[in-house]
């Protein structure tokens, strides 16, 4: 997989981390909040998946904040 590929699923998965503590939410709260286990939003955070479009825009609505947030020092 190519560099650029990792660093965006590292930089996105920080982002969708610290949004989601903000909010004061635990990952097993914000993945109900999607209908996702718990184990999807671990591998996000951790950067070891890339999630689809859809599922980001998901994870923005229940975080609250524009789909932008994510991808911030892209």
């Amino acid at each position: 997989m190519s560099k650029d590929v990792e660093l965006f699923k590292k930089t996105l998965g920080k982002h969708v981390a610290r949004l989601r503590k903000e909010k004061g939410l635990k990952q097993a709260e914000l993945s109900a909040l999607i209908n996702k286990d718990f184990q999807s939003i671990s591998r996000i955070e951790n950067g070891k998946i890339n999630p689809s479009c859809y599922l980001i825009l998901q994870i923005a609505k229940a975080l609250e904040v524009n789909v932008e947030e994510f991808f911030k020092e892209l």
